[in-house]
């Protein structure tokens, strides 16, 4: 699978449809309109997969964000508790070293 550089890999779309409007009115033959009608196709296509994808990953991306928020806040909160439970032990044991 060859890797294109970002310059060229980003306009391909663009390129395509361009190429496929001035395919269908430069050409007169139908096979010329057909093949420009496809180019324009697969420069909808292309870039439509290219926007499902980058949307998909943002959204991931947003959900993996959110779970770390929830992960450090949960995190938080059960550090808090212990420190309470634990000062309540401790409390527990200081009175019972005064009871006596």
């Amino acid at each position: 699978m060859a890797i294109l550089p970002n310059w060229l890999y980003e306009p391909l779309p663009y390129v395509y449809s361009i190429a496929g409007v001035v395919s269908s009115f430069s050409l007169d033959s139908y096979m010329g309109r057909f093949s420009g009608f496809l180019l324009i196709t697969a420069g909808i296509v292309v870039g439509y997969q290219r926007y499902e994808y980058r949307r998909f990953r943002k959204q991931r991306q947003e959900r993996l964000e959110w779970l770390h928020r929830q992960s450090q806040n949960r995190k938080k909160e059960r550090q808090e508790w212990l420190r309470k439970q634990a000062d309540k032990v401790r409390e527990d044991i200081e009175r019972k070293k005064n009871d006596f």
